[in-house]
């Protein structure tokens, strides 16, 4: 205490004054008594239920395009729909759809890419699809002409 008292109040009392006077003010016989404690919190209690139906969940929307905007559907097929080791005619077992957002002077569409996958039922040579086209922007939302029109219109 009386080191600490020094620090405080000493020849260079000023730099800690402001820092350690709030503390010093406490009471420090309190430690040496009895002194009694605070009630502890009532964490244990159940919480107060606001309302009895479930909260709704936010809704989000993460890469899709609007519902309404008309779309156009490009498909992109292999090359060569027969298998090569075996001649036998590929299965159709899924596909990839890609959507970007085009436009068409003073109208928007959804360009729809679909990529359809081939599998051969007779060997397990693998699985054939067309390769995908490249994007001006990657992973992008956004045709090249819809690209050139906000560029366009924001500089002409």
């Amino acid at each position: 205490m009386q080191t600490l008292r020094e620090m405080i109040f000493g020849k260079r009392s000023e730099r800690l004054a402001s820092l350690v006077g709030e503390q010093l003010a406490l009471e420090l016989d309190d430690l040496q008594t009895d002194a009694t404690r605070p009630a502890p919190a009532n964490d244990d209690a159940p919480a107060a239920k606001s309302s009895d139906r479930p909260r709704k969940r936010a809704r989000r929307n993460i890469g899709a395009l609007p519902k309404h905007l008309p779309r156009c559907e490009h498909v992109l097929e292999p090359e060569a729909t027969a298998c090569p080791c075996c001649q036998g005619q590929f299965q159709k077992i899924g596909e990839d759809v890609n959507e970007v957002l085009d436009v068409i002077p003073a109208m928007l569409q959804v360009l729809r890419t679909v990529r359809p996958k081939y599998a051969c039922r007779s060997c397990t040579d693998g699985v054939v699809q067309a390769k995908a086209l490249p994007r001006l922007i990657e992973s992008g939302m956004v045709s090249t002409a819809l690209v050139a029109h906000v560029v366009v219109s924001k500089f002409a």
